[in-house]
This record gives C-alpha cells, sequence and structure tokens, in this order.
C-alpha cells in the first residue's frame, strides 16, 4: 500500500508542475461543453422526437461527458498504460519498470489513479461548477443518483485502465501500436455513449453494444447522473461495471504474467 500511494503521490506532483497545460485544458473544456450543449439545442429544436429525452436532460449528458473525457480519453496522456508500454518496449527501458517494488500492472495503475484524481479536482470539478452556474447544467435528482454517479465513475475508471493496459500487452507482441490505438479511440467514442448517446442507434446496434464493456465507460454513469434510469437499474448498472472491471482487471494480471515470463528486452 505505501508502494502504490508512493507512485500515486508523484503523479500529482508531476500533474501539478504544468500550470499552463492545467489552464489549456480546463479553457478546452469550457469551449467543447459550450459547443456540445449548441450543438444539441438546435439539433432539439429541429425534431425533439429525434432526441428521445428533454433538452435539458439532453445538454446535460453531452456536456458531463465532456468534462469527464478530460480524464477518460483512452489515448491522449503519456501516461496511459498503452502509450507508456509502447514506449517502454520501443526504447527497451521496459526493465527498469521490472526491478521496482510493485509489478506494471500496479504501478501503471498507481499513475493513473493519481492524473485521474488531480484531473477530477482541478480539471472536472470546475468545469461542472461552471456548466450548472452558467451553462444550465442539471444537478442529479436526488442524493442515490449523485451518490451512483461517484461510484459509477471510478468503475468507468477501472474498466478503460483495464482495456487501455489490454491493449498495451499488444506491444510486446507488434512493439508499434499507433494504427491501431488510433482504432481503439474510435470504437470508444463511438459505442461509450460519449460522442453519441446509444439510444440513437438502430436496435441491432444496441444489442451488440450490450454484450460489450463499453458502454459502461460513459452511458452509465451519465445516465445515473441525469436520473435517466430507476433506483432499480442504478443497482444493477454499478453491478454490470463492477463485474467487467474485475473481470478485465483479471484478464490483464493474467496476461501480464505470461508476457512477463516471455520477455525478451531489446534495445536501451
Amino acid at each position: 500500500m505505501r508502494t502504490f500511494a508512493a507512485f500515486l503521490k508523484t503523479e500529482q506532483r508531476c500533474m501539478g508542475l504544468y500550470r499552463a497545460d492545467f489552464f489549456l485544458k480546463l479553457i478546452y473544456g469550457m469551449i467543447a461543453m459550450y459547443g456540445v450543449r449548441s450543438l444539441w439545442t438546435v439539433l432539439y429544436a429541429q425534431d425533439p422526437a429525434m432526441v428521445g429525452r428533454p433538452l435539458a436532460s439532453m445538454t446535460t449528458y453531452a456536456m458531463l461527458a465532456v468534462a469527464l473525457d478530460i480524464v477518460f480519453y483512452p489515448s491522449a496522456l503519456s501516461t496511459a498504460p498503452q502509450n507508456y508500454i509502447s514506449g517502454q518496449v520501443r526504447t527497451g527501458r521496459i526493465d527498469t519498470d521490472l526491478l521496482r517494488p510493485m509489478d506494471l500492472q500496479g504501478q501503471l495503475f498507481a499513475r493513473n489513479v493519481g492524473t485521474a484524481v488531480f484531473s477530477i479536482l482541478w480539471l472536472v470539478v470546475p468545469a461542472w461548477f461552471m456548466g450548472v452556474l452558467f451553462l444550465g447544467m442539471m444537478l442529479p435528482p436526488g442524493f442515490l443518483w449523485g451518490a451512483g454517479f461517484v461510484v459509477s465513475v471510478a468503475l468507468s475508471f477501472l474498466i478503460l485502465f483495464s482495456l487501455n493496459f489490454l491493449l498495451g500487452m499488444v506491444c510486446f507482441a507488434t512493439t508499434n501500436i499507433k494504427q491501431l490505438t488510433m482504432a481503439y479511440s474510435g470504437i470508444i467514442t463511438i459505442l461509450s455513449g460519449k460522442l453519441i448517446p446509444n439510444w440513437l442507434y438502430p436496435d441491432w446496434m444496441q444489442a451488440v453494444i450490450r454484450v460489450l464493456p463499453f458502454r459502461c465507460i460513459f452511458e452509465t454513469p451519465l445516465n445515473i447522473y441525469t436520473g435517466a434510469v430507476t433506483e432499480r437499474e442504478i443497482w444493477s448498472g454499478l453491478l454490470l461495471q463492477a463485474v467487467w472491471g474485475v473481470v478485465l482487471f483479471l484478464a490483464g494480471h493474467l496476461l501480464w504474467g505470461r508476457m512477463h515470463r516471455h520477455l525478451t528486452v531489446q534495445g536501451g
């Protein structure tokens, strides 16, 4: 636990050093939130039935998705597991990670938790606060929905981290995963409900999405926050997220153990 806390604190300090980057991300978040709010307002004016939800609920969903994307975007940060592993494998510096008193998955999880905690406190919360004050973002309909949203976001982070780590394992077979990462980011954007809510897709596509873990990343927490689900559906949604999180994290752990036994370091 001490080792995990040390990695977490180190990553938070690193994030706090680049203040210009911090302010630019905050400005980007506000501009993007205003942009998606304007887009869905225009679409709603054209055909309210097409959106399928009240305007305030839809704009809140879209703006909160932008705020969460600051933390969740799967390939924007060098600390993202797949990017970090790719760089370490190409340069041969992966051996330094093997010498540390924590396995690679634990190291990267601690680093990403540190980045996420900093981003949520200093980027997402201010963006949410400004959205509520000036852009008409709704508050959760009740305490259960608010608390459920917080838990759901934590589980979403676990699921996304685990998916990213599994993608990073591909580096040991292919070395370069740049193109694969681009395709993966597109899949996350389309199927997670971040850019286009999944209920707007055709029925056959919704059926496919329901058996995949991607919708648990954005759609589940956003539906909870906006009150689009009942109390019973909150618990079922959190349970589904927890199952996916545990399964994917364990899959990454088992795959890393197998890769580790057959690892040959080149470069350096």
